[in-house]
Formats: structure tokens, C-alpha cells, sequence
């Protein structure tokens, strides 16, 4: 039996060992992060790499899921990277398959959700890395964050949730630069308009308080002295 992974050990990884725990991700957002990482220095990567290692569990039959950064891994996944840095969160390749997936679905460390906003199947994951599919909404809410839309929190999954409401409220497509700029001005009115209230991370104006009861005291009238003579 193997000997299990510490909480927190960190590792490099074969990218084609990495499993997904979400179906989609936003492309134009992989191309960002691709941009991001090809501006660094062979000097700079390595700390850069460290901090943005890729959160892993380990399941049954000691298959690495990504739990956190996809974007990331699949960045450098299209930039031909064949070893990633991962951190590991949970061993957890000790329970059956069918245990695993539910603890991963009890601490929200799955979401198996397509590019239309559907719940999937656990078995509908995708196999690799390189199988996930575009959800252009998840690109318009992560630049709308990026653009001081809203605010950053922990809290389980907030961008899909960011995407779900982007998907109700602006019609696609926005396949095109243009298309995608002119979709990002309005998501981020609409983030810090009243109507993203609720939402985590919401920075807009809070509700109005109600107008002055009725029932309140009025001012008493002032009045005017006479002098006395």
C-alpha cells in the first residue's frame, strides 16, 4: 500500500496524469493567462510556477484531480508544458470510487456543469485536460473581476455563479474581439448595477433605506420671540 500524500505536499506532475473536475473553462481567459506566463523571464518563472501550483486530490486508484486552477493547467498545457507544480490538498485515494465522488459533490470540490450552464453527470467529466469546453461566460466573468466588477472572495465556486448570471442577462454570441469587449462594458454595468445583488463579491450600491416612517415626529414650528420693552 502506498504510503499517503501529506496535505500541502507539493510535486511536480505529468500533465497528462491531471483529471478535471469541471467541464468547461473560458478560452479567452486561457489566453490571458498564456500571455501572462510567456512575458515572464527564464529567471521569474520558477517562482512564479510555485505560486500558482495547481491544487490537486488524489482519488482512487491514485488519479490526480484538479481541484482548483484549471485555467492555469490548461494554459500551460497549450504552451506544451509536460510537468506542472501541484499542491496537494486531500489523499483521498483511499476511499471507492463511489465514497470519493461524494465527498467531493459534500465539500463542493466538483462541478460538473457544460457550457450552457446544465448540471452533467459525474461520468460526463472530461477525461484530460485538453477536453474541456469553452463557455465564453466564464471569460466574461473572470475579465469583469479582473476589471474591478466585483470583488474576489472564497466562496465555493462564485465565477460559475458570475457566469450563470451573465448568461441570463447578456445574449451571445461573442466569439470576436469586438464582440467580447462590447459584451465585458456592459457585464460590468450590469455587476455593479442592484440587479448582481447577492452575488459574492458584489461591490454595487446597497438597497436603499426606507423612506422616513410616517408616524415620525414633525419639526416643531419655530417661533419668534418679542422683545420686552
Amino acid at each position: 500500500m502506498a504510503k499517503p500524500l501529506r496535505e500541502g505536499a507539493k510535486l511536480m506532475v505529468p500533465m497528462d496524469h491531471l483529471r478535471p473536475t469541471q467541464i468547461t473553462i473560458g478560452a479567452y481567459h486561457v489566453a490571458q493567462k498564456i500571455h501572462v506566463t510567456r512575458r515572464l523571464s527564464h529567471a521569474e518563472l520558477p517562482a512564479f510556477l510555485d505560486k500558482h501550483r495547481v491544487h490537486v486530490v488524489l482519488g482512487p486508484e491514485h488519479t490526480l484531480y484538479v481541484v482548483d486552477h484549471h485555467h492555469w493547467v490548461r494554459a500551460w498545457h497549450e504552451m506544451g508544458m509536460e510537468m506542472v507544480p501541484a499542491h496537494v490538498r486531500e489523499d483521498l485515494s483511499h476511499l471507492s470510487e463511489r465514497k470519493f465522488w461524494t465527498h467531493m459533490v459534500d465539500n463542493h470540490m466538483v462541478h460538473p456543469y457544460d457550457e450552457q450552464g446544465r448540471r452533467q453527470p459525474i461520468k460526463a467529466l472530461p477525461p484530460d485536460i485538453h477536453a474541456m469546453r469553452d463557455d465564453p461566460y466564464r471569460s466574461l466573468e473572470a475579465f469583469v473581476q479582473l476589471s474591478g466588477g466585483y470583488r474576489k472572495v472564497k466562496a465555493a465556486y462564485p465565477d460559475f455563479r458570475w457566469a450563470d448570471f451573465f448568461r441570463e442577462h447578456i445574449e451571445g454570441p461573442f466569439d470576436t474581439h469586438h464582440g467580447f469587449a462590447t459584451a465585458l462594458a456592459r457585464a460590468v454595468q450590469l455587476a455593479l448595477s442592484t440587479k448582481a445583488r447577492g452575488l459574492p463579491g458584489y461591490i454595487g450600491p446597497c438597497r436603499k433605506r426606507a423612506a422616513t416612517s410616517k408616524t415620525a415626529p414633525k419639526t416643531a414650528p419655530k417661533t419668534t420671540s418679542k422683545k420686552k420693552t
